[in-house]
């Protein structure tokens, strides 16, 4: 009894040795080994895609861990990753579509702020440039008009004089249709000003009924799960670009390899997809899961047969 209590302790010691100077040894060694189930085409993704993106996260956690074996595509693989396409991601190119139109909303809004800035700040040059025109010409025209009226009452004016007069009457002329020409110019910069401001505040107030319609339908308690790792299979839900597909499918990897949600928001096994890196990558708190993962495991594996052992030899 005893001799085989020693031998057991000694198969502990050597195991627990080789395990120390390998610590990712454990449940790591055999490989998920997995293909593609079900892919819905409604998601816009053929076979060929869906693999790359797989790829993608098992880089996620393959290239920080330092090991190529951990998660491995097989067309036959057993673990099968689907694709379902159901109410989640209908509402998903919703929301992506509904942001889309207030983004592109909230650009019209800014060009016509720049232009309204723009067209006032030249409305302004422009009148205060007629101002200082119009003065110049009516002291020309008054100075003029005093001129003509003392030559007549002088009884006329000679022919030189004459002339010199008409030749004042017609730039006086010029001047006129040039300050008329900026009058209509202020006129015209009036109308589109007065335009732009009431276009503008037609699409603030169509922007702001839409941002209230979002928040309405998109941002307030409509949490959803983008996917979920059940014993045989990863079922995927909703992404809306190749990124958010790589993360959600290395989240639910994790889920896979027996990892648990983090607590770090920046974790790819956060419970959220929101404030992880783009494109993902493991923070520290992943890294440490996968390792406490592994030892579990280990421990699990390796003191089982051998608890068993030990309870047959003393029941016996």
């Amino acid at each position: 009894m005893r001799y085989l209590l020693m031998i057991i302790i000694g198969f502990v010691v050597v195991s627990l040795g080789t395990y120390w100077l390998n610590p990712y040894a454990a449940v790591c060694r055999l490989p998920i080994i997995y293909s593609i189930g079900e892919l819905d085409e409604r998601f816009g993704i053929n076979r060929e895609q869906a693999i790359e993106a797989l790829a993608k996260a098992e880089d996620v956690w393959e290239d920080t861990i330092g090991r190529e074996d951990i998660l491995v595509y097989d067309s036959e693989g057993p673990f099968k990753v689907n694709f379902i396409y159901d109410e989640r991601q209908r509402r998903a190119e919703a929301a992506l579509s509904a942001e889309s139109n207030l983004n592109v909303r909230g650009d019209a809004n800014e060009v016509l702020t720049e232009l309204h800035k723009r067209l006032v700040a030249e409305y302004a040059e422009l009148d205060e440039e007629y101002k200082i025109e119009s003065s110049a010409y009516n002291a020309s025209l008054a100075e003029y008009n005093a001129e003509v009226e003392r030559h007549n009452n002088a009884g006329g004016a000679s022919p030189e004089v004459y002339e010199e007069l008409q030749n004042r009457r017609v730039e006086l002329d010029n001047q006129r249709r040039e300050l008329e020409i900026m009058f209509e110019q202020l006129e015209d910069l009036h109308r589109q000003i007065n335009a732009i401001g009431e276009k503008g505040n037609e699409l603030i107030g169509e922007y702001n009924e839409l941002v209230q319609d979002f928040n309405h339908s998109f941002a307030h308690g409509h949490e959803y799960t983008q996917g979920d790792y059940r014993t045989k299979e990863i079922n995927i839900y909703t992404f809306t670009s190749e990124e958010d597909l790589a993360l959600v499918l290395a989240h639910e990897m994790g889920h896979a390899l027996a990892i648990g949600h983090a607590d770090d928001p920046t974790a790819v096994m956060y419970y959220l997809m929101k404030d992880q890196p783009r494109p993902p990558a493991l923070a520290e708190a992943d890294k440490q899961a996968f390792q406490n993962a592994c030892e579990a495991s280990f421990t699990h594996k390796l003191f089982s047969p051998w608890r068993q052992m030990y309870n047959v030899l003393v029941n016996n």
